[in-house]
Parts: structure tokens; C-alpha cells; sequence
């Protein structure tokens, strides 16, 4: 079988001419080239050059030879190019799920962070519930999952965990919360015309019983979600109960009035990966930028 020195030594002495090149684009002797290129000829049971006193002259099998040997360095090169772009994160593709509130910044601002260090990301983003992207990390059709947690998440990895309240969330201007100085007690919130991201789910979560009195005497309207009820506050209809990421994203971007809720219950995000003893780098360098992102909360 033929030695990659001795091919490559036989490859640069037919582009470069002569033996003695070929030793200096090696950084070689020229003895060295002329044993590799007879090794070469050994193995063959055929010349390659035939030898002259200005140096030497490729036989019509090596010019065979050589075009079969060009056209391998040239599939060589593309498999370094491409094991470079890998390493680059160029050409990785990334698929993601996730909860609606974490579309609004923590996957943008994720996004733009991959941007500034690496360039361009080929990137899938699907807004679904909890329990849809759990089950689709579980079957690997998600890189990467941000949801609330759920019971059976047991067979998948739990890259990172946060637990933040609830809190009130009002359009600026209004004054309903604007004059609060700490957190919003269960007297004023009995008070106020509140909209709840999701009734059913805000009582489950809830372990204190006067807060969950204080919601079902005092919820106006039930939003299915902290985004809707968020725009719903957004345009004076009352205050939302929102969980923090979708309240920040209306205080930054709009102006929306943030207070904190005494005794609210908390909003749990979790940030799953596929259970796998090695991950894509890709996704491990992205679930870094994810968990920055919702550490800054």
C-alpha cells in the first residue's frame, strides 16, 4: 500500500518539475524525495521518472497516475474546508421551541449575541406549549427547548432553570400601580381590575389562599397568556399579571408601569436539551448565549 509521504512526495515533484524542488517545498532533502518516489516505484512494479542529467521526466503512467492523485488532494481540500466551516459553526443549522414570552428577547437577544461572535446561524424558531416542546426535544426534532417545566421531563437534560414571580403590569400613564412603592399587597390588588394570563393555571400555581381569593373575586378577564393579557393592560383595559420576561420586553420597549405582587406565585422557565452523551457544539455554545439571556432577568 502507498504512503501518503510518498504520494504527496510524488505529487509536488510532478507540479514542481524536479526532485530538488520538490525537497524544498517539503522542506526536505532531495535524497529523502528521490527514496520516497523509488518506494513509490517499488510498491508499483513500474518507473514514475525517468531519470536524465537535467533532472527528470514524468513517464506517461505517471501522468496517469497524477490526475487520479490530483483529483484525491482536491477531495482532501474540501474536507479540511468543510471540517473548518465546522469549526467556524459555519453551515450548522439550529432548531428551537419555545414558550411565546421567550420570543419577545431572550431568544433575539441570544440571537444577536451568536451574530456578534460568529456571523450568520441557520436557525428554526417554533412558538409552541410546554408540553409540545418537551415532547419534541425528547424526540430530538428540537435542539434546544425553553418551557415551563413540567413532571416528566426525566429522559431529557436540563440545561437551566429560573424562578421568578409573577408581577402587575399597567400602561404608563394610567396610575392604577404607577403611585406603589413596593410590592403591590392583597388589599390593593382586591381593588384593582386585573387580567390574568390563564385563570385555571395562575390558581394552580398559586400556594397562598387569599391571593387565589383575591383572583377569583377580582379577575376581569381571563387572556389564555401573558402576552395577551400584557397588550390588554397595554391599552388601559386593566392590570396584568404577567409573567416577568413578557413584562420586561413592555417596560423596555413601551414604557408599561412594573410592580411586584406580594405573595405571587412564580414563573418557572427551564431550558432542555436532548439527552445524549455529546451535543453539537453549536447548541452548547447557543444554550450558553440562552442562559446569559434569562440570567439578565
Amino acid at each position: 500500500m502507498l504512503g501518503l509521504r510518498e504520494i504527496e512526495a510524488f505529487r509536488v515533484a510532478m507540479t514542481s518539475g524536479s526532485f530538488s524542488a520538490a525537497a524544498r517545498l517539503l522542506n526536505t532533502s532531495q535524497p529523502n524525495v528521490t527514496r520516497l518516489i523509488v518506494n513509490m516505484e517499488r510498491k508499483l512494479g513500474y518507473p514514475l521518472f525517468l531519470r536524465r542529467s537535467r533532472g527528470v521526466t514524468p513517464t506517461a503512467e505517471a501522468e496517469i497516475l497524477y490526475g487520479e492523485v490530483e483529483r484525491s488532494f482536491q477531495g482532501l481540500g474540501a474536507i479540511s474546508r468543510v471540517a473548518e466551516e465546522i469549526g467556524q459553526f459555519r453551515n450548522a443549522h439550529l432548531s428551537i421551541g419555545a414558550l411565546p414570552a421567550m420570543l419577545l428577547e431572550i431568544v433575539p437577544q441570544a440571537l444577536a449575541e451568536w451574530q456578534g461572535h460568529h456571523g450568520d446561524l441557520s436557525f428554526t424558531v417554533e412558538p409552541r406549549e410546554s408540553e409540545r416542546i418537551i415532547h419534541w426535544v425528547r424526540a430530538r426534532r428540537f435542539d434546544l427547548g425553553l418551557a415551563s417545566p413540567i413532571l416528566d421531563t426525566g429522559d431529557i437534560d436540563t440545561v437551566a432553570r429560573r424562578r421568578l414571580p409573577y408581577v402587575a403590569m399597567a400602561a404608563p400613564g394610567t396610575g392604577l400601580i404607577g403611585g406603589c412603592t413596593g410590592p403591590i399587597d392583597l388589599a390593593t390588588l382586591a381593588t384593582l381590575p386585573l387580567i390574568v394570563p390563564s385563570i385555571p393555571y395562575f390558581l394552580a400555581i398559586c400556594s397562598d389562599p387569599d391571593l387565589r381569593t383575591v383572583i377569583r373575586q377580582s379577575a376581569r378577564m381571563d387572556a389564555f397568556g401573558s402576552q395577551t393579557a400584557a397588550q390588554m393592560a397595554m391599552e388601559g383595559v386593566g392590570i396584568a399579571l404577567a409573567d416577568p420576561f413578557t413584562a420586561r420586553y413592555f417596560r423596555r420597549r413601551f414604557g408599561a408601569v412594573v410592580q411586584p405582587v406580594e405573595r405571587a406565585p412564580c414563573y418557572e422557565i427551564a431550558l432542555f436539551a436532548p439527552r445524549h452523551p455529546v451535543h453539537a457544539r453549536v447548541a452548547i455554545r447557543f444554550g450558553e448565549m440562552l442562559s446569559r439571556a434569562i440570567a439578565a432577568v
